[in-house]
């Protein structure tokens, strides 16, 4: 368990000290959420499971500006643009993603990676109402690196909106959503598709 968790910590402060390297304390703490600054992103990779749990019951994912989202390996990817760094060791995005199925949605924005208690938290509003920023995920290690290199497992809360936004009990605490990985910008080219085969 010791080593699992020191596994954790590794992957996410390695990330942490990447982005801290491009970008200056100003823009940490002024950054805005509405654009990049050209930081990196973060990719998540929704578990195949899960896609095709919600395409069976009629939920269409799609992107919330400026966030991006396309097809990867028989499922779904989101990029979300890192915007600074925050304390206490909080890296911050712009973005999110909304889920939705005839007139029932829910919208999941401005994701936080915090780190100290390795937790993903975001704004939370839909159909059943604006709930505020919330913890969504707890981070893990991934099973599964070529989808991404931490697992992302549903908090209570965020199973408990899903399933009474769309009026099922499919979603549990503890369930793995999805998968992430921090990329930051460190001076690539746009055209550079290396990174670990983590690009399409």
């Amino acid at each position: 368990m010791r080593l699992k968790l020191l596994g954790i910590l590794t992957a996410v402060a390695t990330c942490a000290a990447l982005v801290a390297s491009t970008v200056s304390p100003a823009s940490a703490h002024t950054s805005s959420r509405s654009s990049s600054r050209g930081l990196g992103y973060t990719q998540v990779v929704v578990d195949p499971a899960v896609y095709q749990l919600i395409a069976s019951a009629g939920i269409t994912p799609s992107p919330v500006s400026p966030a991006v989202a396309f097809p990867y390996r028989g499922t779904l990817a989101a990029r979300f643009p890192i915007t600074g760094l925050a304390a206490p060791a909080t890296i911050t995005h712009a973005g999110g993603l909304t889920l939705a199925a005839g007139g029932a949605s829910i919208t999941l924005t401005d994701f936080d990676i915090e780190l100290a208690r390795l937790t993903v938290s975001g704004n939370v509003s839909g159909s059943i109402g604006n709930v505020g920023r919330a913890d969504l995920f707890t981070l893990g290690l991934s099973h599964r690196p070529w989808l991404g290199l931490l697992s992302l497992r549903l908090t209570a809360t965020a199973a408990g909106a899903l399933n009474a936004t769309f009026g099922v009990s499919a979603f549990s605490a503890g369930d793995t959503f999805g998968y992430a990985t921090v990329v930051p910008r460190l001076g690539w080219r746009h055209g550079d598709r290396h990174m670990a085969g983590l690009l399409p």
